[in-house]
């Protein structure tokens, strides 16, 4: 949330990052939420994000980069999922790491500083059991997965194969 906060170019991707995106990615990312709130607050991000500026000057910082990526893109993946139809229910409008905040602290009963410090994956792992259990979505199995294949190519081919019998 602090990195979409302010604007990270590895959360928006609107540019291409540079070392101090980095640095302060790398500040912001391990830290806990309170941590993170305190050096927000007396401005000690500062003088640490120096430290690593000035520090990886010495190290190779766009393979750092690369590297930081593949750990964002790691922490970023999400199951894969079915959705039902739930009578009477809307979509949500707000941004969607605070929801993700207010569903951990309302259905699994975290604080914030818990909510905030849990790891991305395992909030949306989280999530989305809770949504199983309530029956507005299940987790799809690789045999379910298969089967949709299946099923998608087979029908790919009858369209196909009515094609040209048409014509």
């Amino acid at each position: 949330m602090m990195l979409t906060r302010y604007q990270s170019p590895f959360v928006t991707g609107e540019r291409q990052p540079q070392f101090g995106d980095l640095c302060f990615a790398i500040w912001v990312c391990k830290r806990s939420w309170a941590e993170l709130i305190q050096g927000v607050r007396d401005n000690s991000l500062k003088k640490e994000v120096r430290f690593l500026h000035w520090f990886g000057k010495l190290r190779n910082w766009k393979r750092a980069t690369v590297i930081f990526v593949d750990y964002l893109a790691n922490s970023l993946k999400q199951p894969d999922l079915f959705f039902n139809k739930v009578e009477g229910s809307k979509p949500t409008s707000m941004n969607n790491l605070h929801y993700m905040k207010i569903v951990l602290m309302s259905k699994l009963y975290k604080t914030m500083e818990q909510a905030m410090d849990t790891p991305f994956g395992e909030a949306i792992y989280d999530i989305a059991a809770v949504g199983e259990g309530e029956g507005s979505c299940g987790f799809t199995t690789d045999e379910e997965r298969i089967a949709g294949e299946v099923a998608k190519r087979q029908y790919e081919r009858r369209q196909e194969l009515n094609g040209k019998q048409r014509n």
